[in-house]
């Protein structure tokens, strides 16, 4: 379940809908009370008036005359107007309520046993102004405590939730303030045994095993640099001696030499890179800058053999001399990935490398990517359809893009080529 709103508009919210929902039932129970009430009162009327107008109308007393003048007296039918006549259809003795042309009666009726004709009381409640209102004022009232209760949920509810949220807040500070470098592995001692108290305890026990693994990865970082460097420098160091040892003028072992050289230079930038990588705290690369066109030039010369391999012609079209602020190797294995990519998808034709003052654009005639790849080919270990490789290139030249606030951006349709641009922000 996807929870969109913070725990304390959570709180605020149900105080404030708890409030309304009180608020209206006390709301509704008074108004529907004091609506009874009325009734009551005026049935009251009713039968103090019907017992003294009944005595004397069992005695034979030919006036009968109410001492309100809202209640209307007929003995029997005789006189009574045909609105009244038309209520007291069917109706037997008692009290009544009966509405005619939206106005409120209740009647009362009465049998003697000496009387032949009933003896009737009309109580016109519609008559009565005050009453409504009085209702009217009631109802205004009810409403606008309905809106105080509602007010004061709000405020309730955003006083306790600062209570409610404080130990989550402290808990996300402690959290926030911890690194690579000093993961906080004693949260649960600022907490009680609580629902917070459970989320600090398994925030606590990540946080160790995040630290035992940080600690391995910089142990196999720093031994693998070490590991491997050692072989790349011997490496260097034989090639220079071959090369002032043997005649490099010979194709048979000038080419391979200067392919190892080649290997060897690619393999110090592989281990600067990744070591770069590596680091969770990236070494300040304000002063360190590389020219666009000539880290591109040097690294289309040390594919060369490889570029070689296929009927494929390879343009570099400068149209300006962009300058980054980043380490030159950075920037070699980021456009190393690219170009190699844009090869390895491309049978024959061209690869065309256009370099401006924003980005750099490569252009192939290759096969093409299908739309579905498009926007998972930057993930780890996830490949296209037709591809042999392993799915990481793209996922490090990614990460490049994130660390250096580069953008980017692939189009492609299946036969008719790829285009990527590398933009820099």
């Amino acid at each position: 379940m996807m929870f969109q709103r913070s725990i304390r508009w959570r709180i605020i919210t149900s105080y404030c809908i708890f409030g309304a929902v009180i608020a209206a039932i006390f709301a509704c129970v008074v108004y529907i009370s004091l609506d009874f009430i009325d009734d009551n009162l005026v049935n009251t009327r009713l039968k103090n008036e019907l017992e003294k107008l009944g005595s004397k109308y069992e005695n034979k007393v030919t006036q009968l005359i109410s001492t309100s003048p809202n209640i209307e007296v007929y003995a029997g039918t005789t006189g009574m107007p045909p609105y009244a006549r038309k209520m007291i259809e069917g109706i037997s003795e008692g009290i009544h309520k009966k509405y005619d042309k939206g106005r409120e009666y209740h009647i009362a009726v009465k049998v003697f046993s000496n009387r032949t004709e009933p003896l009737y009381l009309f109580y016109g409640v519609s008559g009565l102004e005050f009453i409504e209102i009085r209702q009217l004022r009631i109802g205004v009232v009810l409403f606008g405590s309905v809106l105080l209760v509602i007010g004061l949920g709000a405020w309730m509810g955003w006083m306790i939730s600062k209570t409610v949220i404080a130990p989550v807040i402290h808990l996300a500070d402690r959290v926030s303030q911890s690194g690579p470098d000093d993961l906080t592995t004693d949260l649960s001692k600022d907490f009680y045994n609580d629902e917070v108290g459970v989320l600090a305890k398994a925030l606590e026990q990540m946080m160790k095993r995040m630290s035992a693994l940080l600690e391995r990865e910089q142990e196999f970082t720093r031994d693998t640099s070490h590991e491997l460097r050692t072989p790349v420098t011997v490496i260097k160091g034989a090639v220079e001696l071959l090369r002032a040892q043997i005649n490099t003028e010979e194709k048979t072992i000038g080419r391979p030499l200067e392919r190892i050289e080649r290997a060897v230079v690619n393999m110090e930038s592989i281990i600067e890179s990744m070591l770069w990588l590596a680091r969770e705290k990236q070494p300040e690369i304000s002063d360190q800058t590389c020219n666009v066109t000539t880290v591109i030039n040097e690294a289309i010369d040390q594919l060369g053999q490889v570029l070689d391999a296929k009927p494929i012609t390879i343009k570099v079209r400068a149209q300006a001399e962009p300058v980054l602020n980043a380490p030159a190797p950075i920037f070699r294995m980021t456009f190393l990935n690219l170009i190699q990519n844009a090869f390895r998808h491309t049978s024959q034709g061209e690869i065309v490398v256009d370099i401006c003052s924003d980005q750099i654009v490569i252009t192939d005639t290759g096969e093409g990517i299908a739309s579905c790849d498009l926007d998972t080919l930057s993930k780890p270990h996830i490949r296209g359809t037709k591809s042999s490789g392993h799915g990481l290139g793209l996922a490090i030249v990614k990460r490049f893009c994130d660390r250096f606030e580069w953008r980017l951006e692939i189009e492609s349709e299946i036969d008719r080529g790829t285009v990527v641009r590398l933009r820099f922000e």
